[in-house]
Order: C-alpha cells, then structure tokens, then sequence
C-alpha cells in the first residue's frame, strides 16, 4: 500500500512542476535561471524576444554575454562572495540596470532576484522587465520639467524686471533699477557690473552704471554709435555676445591689465528703433543659449518702452503739467508727482516731507496794486522757493496764491529748516510775507491726499497764530 502513495506523490509533483514551467513560460517577463556554475538552466519565451537568443543558443551562453562590459567584473565578484558567504547585495531587492542583446544594443531594465537551493546547489532566478519605454517617457518628463522650470524662471525675471521699471517716471530711478534687477535675476549668470548707454546725436552717453571707477567713465566719453562693442549694437540692433572681450578685435576700448571677460549686449528699443544699449559682464566660459538671448532681448524691449514712457512724460510735463504764469508745476503735476513720491516713501520706507505756503493777505495787494502787480509777486514768490530748493525738490502752485513744495529723502525737520529759508527770503525781497505748513510722511497714511490735507491744516494753523510764520507737524 506505501508505494501506491509515493507513486501518486511523484505524479503529483510533476505536475505541479510542469504548470509552474508553463505559467514561466507564458510570463510577459523575461524569466532567467542560472546555476551555481553561471550556467543558464531555463530561458522562457519572454526572455527569448527580449535579449534575441533562441533557448538552445542560451543554454550554452556565457551570462555575462548579456552584460555591458562595466557590470561584469562586479557580477563576478558578487556571485562568488554569495557562494562563499551567502550574502549579497541585489538579492531579495529590485534594481536598474542595463543589459545587451544579442545585437550588442543596450537597453535598460528592471531586475528582480531570488535564490533557491536543491540538491544540485544553488539555482538563482531573475524576473527582467524592459523598461526602455519608461526610461523614455521618464526622460521626456525630465525634459518638460526642465522647460517648464526654465519659462517660469524667465517669466519671474520678465515680472522682476517689470516691477522694478513700473510706475516710475524719472530716469535716474529706472536705469539703476534695471541694472540692480537684471544682474541679479536666477534665469541668468552675470556679475554684479555693467551699464546703460542711451544713443543722442550720434554719441553714446553712459546714463547709468554699476560698478564702474571714475576713470572707466572718463575713457567711456565721447563714445560714438559703431564705436567698439555697444555702439555696434547700437548701430546694428543685433544683440551681441562676446565670449571673451579681452581678445575680441570689436571690444577696442582697451586698457592696461584689463581682466577676461565676456559680454552681453543688449539693444534697447522702441517702435523708432535703437535708443540705447545695456551691456552685462559674464565669465569667458559662460554661455549664453538662445532662450537666454530672447529673453534679454525682451529686457531690452521692455527698457524701451520704459525709456520711452519717461522720456514723453518729460516732454508732456514741459508742455501741459507747467503753470505758465509762475513756472511753477500745475495742479496737475502735483497730482502725479505726489502720487509718485507717495508711492516711493511707502514701498522703500524712505523720508518724504511738504509743505503748503500761501501768499498772506495776497488779495488786498492784488486790489490795492493791480492784477499784474500781482502776478509779479507770484513769479517772484516761486522764484525765490526754486532758489531755496534743491533740484531733486518739486514745487506746484495748488491754485491762487498757494504753492505746494515737495521734498523727497527728507525728514520733518529739515524740511521746517528748507521752509523757514523760503519765508525770510521772502520777507527779505518781497513786499508780501507768507505762511506755511510742513508735514512728513507716515507709514500709517493711506494715501498723499492725508499728506496734503495735513500740510493744509497746519498752514491754516499759521496764519491763525499771525502770518508770515512756520508751522510743523
């Protein structure tokens, strides 16, 4: 009766074996089994289409045949340290590695690796994976995320740029702008130095400059459109790039012991064409890739319509923002100067002062000596607050004989200073005296209008406490 068992116990197994086998085969997997000897011992169908090599070609194969020729030496030392000691390093893990067909191409794949032991010795059965696919779907990932990394950072500096030029109106406030902002944008590699020239009659004019000596300056006057790197720019609206500017025959403004380096010039312009140039210091070795040279093309159109806007503003305000009797600013200047000035007190946390003066008694000198008597007093009375100001102050005649005197980076007390120089310079020469109020800006103040309207209230406060007197607040 015993043997009957064993004899259906052996059927059994073999069964059991020959499924297993088929399920293998069937496998979508490359399924390799190699002996302790590194002797190929089953190679399934999936293994066949995935490496080239019929079944009866593998079974005389050398493994290592399936190996690029760096994972060789490893694979050797790593089967015979198992045997030796049965540790290892992959087994029981999934890894990536590359393998060869028999073609000799290489693709990548994913390996899975397990053991087991039967009288013969160890058997070692790996399941392969192709991955080529994912590997190129991964790269294209890794490609986009990199474009789409790069646009944002140029999108950021097209923002920076434009926040660092917006709503300002003055010159000497953009072009230091631009230049702090654009050497330090992350889209791009430059050094902390370089400079704007803007294109008048023929000539280069240095308007603006970062990290410059004086005697840079000096060599840099004169300068004419065609001339050396920026007036060729200049004089093409080609944005140019030159690796190393030291041994650049078109850079011929040289000088003794000047360093390597390379430069980007870029053509500021507007709808007329070439306005200026910004030129930029990059390392010899930088390079500059066409994205980067769009993107400081569009700097350099985004600076000329800025250029542009200030210079029609400064030409605007000598046609229509000027009181025509006094020369003075009109209401309509103060009304953007100080929303101008408002705007930078806030965001910079800087000093602003003004003061609001008035002419006392004006109207019974206006009857008592006639309207144009008048209206001399009134240019006399701005003429005296322009002598006593300084260039970067403003004055606006509010309406009648009221005058508005802005004062940027200036404190409250220096400002009651400035103003009790107007009054007595005023009393001194004039046959009329006036009163004034000073305020200063606050950072708790919401707009310029509160700024007025307190200058206002202290002038009102003067001339109740008897005219031709100061008052500060």
């Amino acid at each position: 009766m015993p043997e009957p068992i064993r004899q259906t116990e052996t059927i059994e197994s073999r069964d059991e074996a020959e499924r297993s086998a088929r399920i293998l085969e069937m496998s979508l997997d490359a399924i390799i089994s190699v002996n302790e000897s590194g002797r190929i011992v089953f190679w399934n169908s999936a293994a066949r289409r995935l490496y080239g090599y019929t079944k009866e070609e593998a079974l005389i194969l050398d493994l290592t045949s399936l190996m690029p020729e760096g994972y060789r030496t490893k694979h050797k030392e790593g089967f015979a340290r198992f045997l030796k000691t049965g540790k290892a390093v992959i087994i029981g893990h999934t890894v990536e590695l590359e393998c060869l067909k028999k073609d000799g191409s290489a693709f990548p794949v994913e390996l899975s690796l397990s053991t087991e032991k039967n009288n013969e010795g160890w058997i070692f059965t790996a399941v392969i994976r192709n991955i080529t696919e994912r590997k190129v779907a991964e790269e294209r990932e890794h490609t986009q995320n990199a474009v789409i990394t790069k646009a944002n950072s140029e999108l950021t500096a097209l923002y920076k740029v434009s926040s660092a030029i917006s709503g300002a109106l003055d010159l000497n406030e953009i072009l230091p702008a631009i230049l702090h902002t654009v050497t330090e944008l992350d889209a791009f590699k430059v050094e902390r130095k370089g400079g704007i020239f803007l294109v008048k009659d023929g000539h280069m004019e240095l308007a603006a400059h970062l990290g410059h000596s004086e005697s840079f300056i000096e060599m840099h006057k004169g300068m004419r459109v065609g001339q050396c790197l920026c007036g060729i720019s200049a004089m093409t609206g080609e944005l140019l790039v030159s690796d190393d500017s030291s041994k650049d025959e078109r850079h011929t403004i040289r000088y003794s012991n000047m360093p390597s380096h390379g430069h980007v010039i870029v053509p500021i312009k507007d709808k007329d064409g070439v306005i200026g140039v910004m030129y930029l210091y990059t390392a010899s070795d930088e390079v500059i890739d066409d994205s980067t040279k769009r993107l400081l093309s569009s700097i350099g159109e985004q600076l000329g319509i800025a250029i542009r806007k200030t210079l029609l503003y400064e030409r605007t305000k000598e046609l229509s923002l000027i009181d025509h009797l006094t020369g003075s600013g009109n209401k309509r200047m103060l009304d953007i100067e100080m929303n101008r000035l408002f705007a930078r007190a806030k965001r910079y946390s800087r000093p602003f002062s003004c003061m609001m003066l008035d002419i006392d008694r004006f109207k019974l000198y206006n009857d008592g000596h006639g309207h144009l008597a008048g209206d001399i007093i009134l240019r006399e009375v701005a003429n005296g607050i322009r002598a006593s100001i300084r260039e970067t102050d403003l004055v606006a005649r509010y309406g009648g004989e009221e005058f508005m005197v802005m004062l940027p980076e200036t404190l409250l007390g220096k400002a009651a200073l400035v103003a009790e120089k107007i009054r007595r310079s005023v009393e001194e020469t004039l046959p009329v005296t006036v009163s004034i109020g000073v305020c200063a800006f606050s950072k708790d103040m919401t707009g310029p209008g509160e700024m007025i309207e307190a200058a206002d209230r202290l002038l009102y406060s003067a001339k109740e406490q008897g005219r031709n007197r100061i008052e500060a607040g």
